[in-house]
């Protein structure tokens, strides 16, 4: 694995690490149709996931920045992926109907770009396994979409599913043999 694989893969375990710290804190109970980002609002979990999102965004930074020389798109697609993560975290959705409407607003823009980077990743690689976990990625954010819109009560699942795909298509992006290198 490359040393930016290393990095995104350690970004991954460390926000994740992060939100099962706080699903512990909370119970486990996401039944409340918030998805993660409720620990966001409370005092018991803001900690675990604000460093979840530090740690997270430090380690995305580090990547982009020593893909500067070789893959500038995808240095450059994981700084706006570090800006709109940031969007999530600024707008805990359980303060009052402002900082609800502006997480919704966060998170649509997250997704979008996330969705918008996996396809950029599948379609450049040209690699079957890169385009099953997008598939499965776009399964999730339709069901989180599908949930968000409150025809379903399955938000947690499809955010959880949607992230976890995402996050293990930027790191494939970055190992042997799925990585390329600008050359113009």
């Amino acid at each position: 694995m490359t040393a930016v694989g290393r990095l995104l893969l350690r970004a991954q375990l460390a926000f994740w690490g992060c939100v099962v710290i706080c699903f512990a804190v909370t119970g486990g109970d996401l039944s409340h149709n918030h998805g993660f980002s409720v620990y966001g609002g409370k005092w018991t979990t803001i900690v675990p996931w604000t460093v979840g999102f530090v740690a997270a965004a430090v380690l995305l930074l580090r990547a982009a920045a020593l893909l500067d020389e070789t893959d500038r798109v995808f240095a450059w697609g994981l700084r706006l992926l570090v800006l709109f993560a940031m969007g999530i975290l600024f707008t805990p959705d359980t303060v009052n109907q402002v900082f609800y409407d502006a997480h919704v607003v966060a998170s649509v823009v997250l997704f979008l770009f996330q969705a918008i980077l996996g396809l950029w990743i599948v379609l450049r690689a040209h690699a079957t396994l890169l385009t099953r976990i997008y598939t499965v990625q776009i399964a999730g954010g339709i069901v989180a979409g599908m949930s968000q819109a409150q025809w379903i009560g399955l938000l947690a699942v499809g955010i959880f599913v949607f992230q976890v795909a995402f996050g293990a298509l930027i790191v494939l992006a970055a190992t042997e043999p799925y990585m390329a290198v600008e050359t113009a």
